[in-house]
């Protein structure tokens, strides 16, 4: 092979190798996570321009440590929205429906999805495949938000 052809080879090597280094993945382990919008321990706490927000609420219960002292423990005990009007720069709330009105809901309907409760065009849904998700009514350009995450009580 002449020194001609061994030189244009090794420049054609070259380029081909640095060629497919150019078209490497960038390193993402140096990637900073999403971070919340809220930090209020609403559900859709990403989602800055949700019109609705979404919250498990909390309760105290009696219980017994592993030690067989009196404790208590804190458990979902619901779901709650509170929708937001810009207008007011206020939330209300517009349903608040308690865990057993859901355990209850989701016995009685098992085999399709439906609605648990609704309340002036606000939904809260749940799926046969475990995942509740909410509606809200049409806002002024007639969208109507949906959002959905998995029951996790």
């Amino acid at each position: 092979m002449s020194k001609k052809k061994l030189g244009l080879s090794m420049v054609l090597s070259f380029v081909l190798v640095t060629g497919v280094v150019a078209v490497q993945a960038a390193d993402t382990s140096t990637d900073t996570p999403p971070v919340p919008s809220f930090n209020d321990g609403r559900i859709n706490a990403y989602d800055a321009g949700a019109p609705v927000a979404v919250f498990n609420t909390h309760e105290d219960i009696a219980a017994v440590d592993s030690e067989g002292l009196p404790t208590t423990e804190t458990i979902i005990s619901g779901v709650q929205l509170l929708a937001w009007s810009s207008a007011s720069e206020s939330a209300t709330q517009v349903l608040d429906v308690s865990r057993d009105t859901i355990d209850a809901a989701i016995a009685k309907n098992t085999t399709k999805d439906f609605t648990i409760a609704k309340s002036n065009g606000y939904t809260l849904n749940y799926s046969q495949s475990g995942w509740f998700w909410v509606t809200t009514p049409p806002d002024s350009e007639g969208k109507v938000y949906t959002f959905s995450w998995q029951k996790d009580f």
